[in-house]
């Protein structure tokens, strides 16, 4: 597997530190486009196939993959359609899901779970919002990962009835 962009010609396995985290969990990113990693293109998705493969006889809790961003190429269902080809075990979606769109993966069996990571940050009782249909409140990027309470504690909490 490649290591990087325009290093087709190395050879990448899991590390051994990968048999220690088997008990427990693996993340992997396929689609993850930020930064000068790689992009997922054919021989990298090629690639995680054949990660994939090899990750079922490692014993894995789960497995928790990120799809393809919204409004990308490549469209969710296909990219989680692919993962459960390779891939038999336990796994957590994630990468922006609504709860629609996380149900939906959840009722075609793409995934076991889905995982919302923003939407957390900015609605601390999103649980509570989905139950009760109540809207989402918008997320501030800038302040997802500061050193300081704007972003993650300001966040209000839904009151009153849905809306």
């Amino acid at each position: 597997m490649r290591s990087g962009p325009g290093s087709s010609s190395t050879s990448w396995t899991p590390s051994p530190a990968c048999g220690a985290a088997t008990a427990s969990e693996s993340n992997s990113q396929p689609y993850w486009n930020h930064g000068p990693n790689f992009t997922a293109d054919a021989e990298t998705l090629d690639d995680y196939d054949q990660l994939l493969r090899r990750l079922n006889d490692s014993n894995l809790a789960y497995l928790h993959l990120l799809g393809p961003e919204p409004g990308t190429e490549t469209d969710t269902h296909t990219a989680f359609t692919r993962y459960r080809a390779h891939y038999q075990g336990a796994v957590i979606a994630n990468l922006g899901f609504t709860q629609a769109r996380g149900n939906e993966l959840l009722e075609r069996q793409l995934a076991d779970a889905v995982s919302f990571g923003a939407p957390f940050i900015a609605n601390p009782d999103l649980v509570d919002r989905f139950t009760h249909g109540h809207p989402l409140a918008a997320d501030n990027r800038d302040t997802h990962f500061a050193r300081g309470a704007e972003g993650y504690t300001d966040y209000p909490t839904v009151t009153g009835p849905s809306q």
